[in-house]
């Protein structure tokens, strides 16, 4: 391509990119679910460029070799993607299309990564600003939502009087969940920028926005992230290898959870922790006990969708009214992985896990990138096991929006140091 040519379709790729930075703050306060269709548009730019293809994918294919960290990784989810393929065969479920909710993520997220770690210097600065400015904005938004009650979404439509009124609320909180891995690394990109005290500026309007907003998983997720992080800064490879293995850790003692006392947990923190709490240990409890009879090979991608329509009801205490002992999902990663995907899920995610720490080990960014890293990890590993599901796509999604982030200022702080 002759270079007019080239800086014409890149400029216009940066322009396309400004727009959808814009309409994030919207999309994740009117519609979380909207994060997904909003990262397969931010994926266009890389997937347009010829050199994309010939440096990702070359890279992998070119010399392929199982020990190099970076293409054992994308071996293995690879692999973890194709499992979910086949296990939709067996699944009451039966839909193998299910792969997708988890391949496209990949594959989209690995592209506006690509994207954001090739860019020039003015444009690696210009981004980065944008994606700061839009996460903030977003957050104030959510906060603002939180504080008067879901102003705006009440007024589209207008006058909504219905019960499920409660719903919106809920989906505040969604938002706030699309957004709080992505607040780690536009708080370090804010610190390059302008300075350490706007970042702390930043972060606490994370906590503000997750504190006002009805899902208490999302504060406990960014407490994690922050305490993590913190700690990244004083040993940033130690903290990076631990976060991984915490996360491998969850995953692999999972079904311990079936040693729960869920009765006598229920006579003694009645009334002290909130019914949904309560719940979920009931869950994660019959979840584990059934694991053992689905493997080695799991009852088949989203089998817990089938579970639910048997599924006895359970009186939880300040529940009021019997709930459900298997909702649509575990609220669990890790046991869906254990329940649906048996041990092949278990050792391919935990492969990819393994490989990706050695790989940002690897590559050695400065510390400050890691520390946001490590916040990343720890707020989406807090979040995968309290209210995670694998087949939530804007959840992956997410995922992949705090990748951009970590790779935009990975590039402004390479670009910008010199």
């Amino acid at each position: 391509m002759r270079p007019g040519l080239r800086q014409q379709r890149d400029r216009v790729s940066l322009y396309f990119l400004f727009g959808l930075f814009v309409l994030l703050p919207l999309t994740v306060v009117f519609g979380h679910k909207g994060v997904a269709p909003w990262l397969l548009l931010a994926s266009l730019p890389a997937f347009a460029r010829g050199d994309f293809w010939q440096s990702a994918f070359g890279q992998l294919f070119d010399q392929p070799d199982l020990r190099n960290p970076f293409f054992f990784g994308f071996a293995a989810i690879i692999f973890f993607c194709f499992w979910i393929f086949l296990s939709g065969f067996w699944s009451p479920r039966g839909e193998p299309a299910l792969a997708l909710y988890v391949l496209g993520p990949v594959l989209v997220g690995g592209s506006v990564v690509w994207f954001s770690l090739h860019l020039s210097r003015a444009w690696s600065y210009r981004l980065s600003y944008a994606y700061a400015i839009s996460i903030s904005a977003g957050m104030a938004v959510l906060l603002l939502e939180g504080l008067t009650g879901g102003f705006l979404r009440s007024a589209l439509p207008p006058n909504d009087p219905s019960p499920d009124r409660y719903k919106d609320i809920i989906a505040l909180g969604r938002g706030v969940t699309a957004l709080a891995p992505a607040l780690f690394p536009a708080a370090i990109i804010v610190s390059f920028i302008w300075n350490r005290y706007a970042s702390l500026a930043l972060l606490a309007l994370g906590v503000a926005a997750a504190f006002t907003n009805d899902v208490s998983a999302n504060a406990f997720a960014i407490s994690a992230g922050l305490v993590a992080g913190v700690f990244a800064f004083k040993a940033p490879k130690q903290m990076i290898m631990a976060a991984g293995w915490t996360v491998i850790v969850l995953l692999l003692l999972a079904p311990v959870a079936a040693l729960l006392p869920v009765e006598t947990i229920f006579q003694s923190a009645g009334g002290v922790l909130p019914a949904s709490w309560l719940h979920r240990i009931a869950v994660w409890q019959s979840v584990a006990a059934r694991v053992p009879e689905g493997l080695p090979f799991g009852f088949g991608a989203d089998f817990a969708r089938i579970w639910k329509e048997t599924a006895p009801m359970i009186n939880v205490p300040g529940g009021g009214a019997p709930l459900e002992l298997m909702p649509t999902h575990p609220h669990n990663i890790f046991l869906q992985i254990w329940l649906e995907l048996g041990l092949p899920g278990v050792l391919s995610f935990t492969a990819f896990i393994y490989c990706g720490m050695k790989v940002l080990r690897n590559a050695n960014p400065p510390s400050a990138i890691l520390a946001a890293i490590v916040g990343v990890i720890a707020a989406i590993a807090l979040s995968m096991t309290v209210e995670g599901s694998l087949w939530q796509v804007w959840r992956l999604a997410a995922m992949a929006l705090a990748g951009m982030g970590a790779a935009l200022a990975y590039s402004l702080q390479r670009n910008w140091s010199r």
